[in-house]
């Protein structure tokens, strides 16, 4: 763990995050003071491999990074994640001739969004509809998508094609593009429930590459390797600091509280359903970490495609996020069960519960757990390797 920088981000989400999580929320911005200070720090360079000059980090630090932005700035905290998993596919996947994509990364900070929705197929990672055109030597990247986080202010795109006119839409490229490349535009406003910062905006591209912007040689292979492994921890994580950070909150008005307040810690019926909140809490945590342990050894041994493909392994990364995004929002919500009406109900409470309520309503949504059931489901009945591989 980098333990220099660990303490540096927890500056920042102490201070900067802090200071600007509600105005963020109240005027559904993007945090550009959050994005400058992290930027600054260098940190969207994180997984940039040193010669490009990035910081070249590991996977466990990432984790403890992302869950400290969550605790103070949940939008914040994902952004950083979302473009951690784009960048980290641009690390693992992409040519020398992308390389400048990754040295611009880290000198200047550029955010790198992701493009999978598709209008009425959702975010289906393996499956695309709209096709690459060939345009003589040049390839037309033209579609729409109804949610592209941050869009508006990403300097690069990584878009998912069906890889041709012929071909089915299992047979997907993921291509690099940036706004130069022609029309890049935003169609919508983002006016979300929770999770504001993130400025989730609808866009269409109509734009012309050249076949170098494709990245990766099977499409496949990046996203069960690097795209799936880093977003399900990068998501998890957020949301699990996001719920820290309100438990940790809330403890500590407890312990401050007057005379009038003590008298509900006599309460037996509290008291156990904080602890029974914490029980959860340790959960998540310990699924987290168990789940990061795995696949950053995967990581580090340089695994095969055929490791990566375990029926085991996958069950597990998708459980990761199923649970993340289920128990994150019923510890908040059960915070805001033992707090006053005015305490964890209202917008204007310094606990900030409402607020982290809000954004994690969405995590559940965000490539729908009722997907991942499914698919789960399914691999169960062929699943060949015994429950305990799992925690190995």
């Amino acid at each position: 763990m980098k333990t220099d920088l660990v303490t540096t981000v927890q500056s920042i989400s102490q201070t900067v995050l802090r200071r600007w999580a509600a105005d963020v929320d109240a005027k559904n911005r993007f945090p550009p003071e959050s994005i400058d200070a992290l930027r600054e720090a260098g940190l969207f360079g994180y997984f940039v491999p040193t010669q490009y000059g990035g910081l070249a980090g590991d996977l466990k630090t990432a984790v403890k990074i992302a869950a400290l932005l969550g605790e103070e700035c949940l939008s914040t905290a994902l952004i950083w994640g979302m473009h951690l998993h784009q960048v980290a596919v641009l690390a693992d996947h992409a040519t020398d001739a992308q390389a400048e994509v990754l040295t611009n990364i880290a000198r200047e900070g550029t955010l790198v969004a992701s493009v999978t929705s598709e209008p009425d197929k959702g975010g289906d990672l393996l499956r695309a509809w709209a096709p690459i055109q060939p345009e003589g030597d040049r390839l037309r990247v033209r579609r729409a998508a109804p949610i592209v986080s941050y869009g508006a202010e990403a300097g690069y795109f990584m878009i998912t094609m069906r890889s041709g006119e012929d071909k089915p839409d299992t047979d997907v490229s993921l291509v690099l593009v940036k706004p130069e490349d022609g029309e890049i535009t935003v169609t919508g406003e983002w006016n979300a429930m929770g999770t504001r910062g993130t400025r989730s905006v609808p866009m269409t591209f109509d734009v012309l590459v050249d076949s170098s912007r494709i990245i990766g040689k099977s499409f496949r292979q990046v996203v069960v390797q690097t795209m799936i492994p880093v977003a399900h921890l990068g998501w998890t994580a957020a949301w699990y600091g996001g719920a820290r950070g309100a438990f940790r909150r809330f403890v500590s008005q407890l312990r401050t509280m007057g005379a009038k307040g003590k008298r509900k810690l006599d309460s037996d019926l509290f008291l156990s359903r904080l602890a029974r909140l914490r029980v959860s809490l340790d959960l998540l945590e310990a699924m987290l970490n168990q789940t990061t342990e795995r696949v950053q050894r995967l990581r580090q041994n340089q695994a095969t495609l055929k490791e990566y493909e375990d029926i085991t392994h996958n069950i597990g990364l998708d459980n990761l996020k199923i649970a993340g995004s289920e128990l994150a929002f019923s510890i908040v919500d059960g915070l805001i069960e033992l707090s006053n009406f005015n305490q964890g109900y209202l917008k204007n409470e310094p606990l900030g519960l409402e607020r982290v309520f809000r954004d994690l309503r969405s995590a559940s949504l965000q490539y729908k757990n009722d997907r991942l059931l499914k698919s789960n489901g399914k691999l169960i009945l062929v699943e060949d390797s015994p429950m305990s591989a799992i925690w190995r």
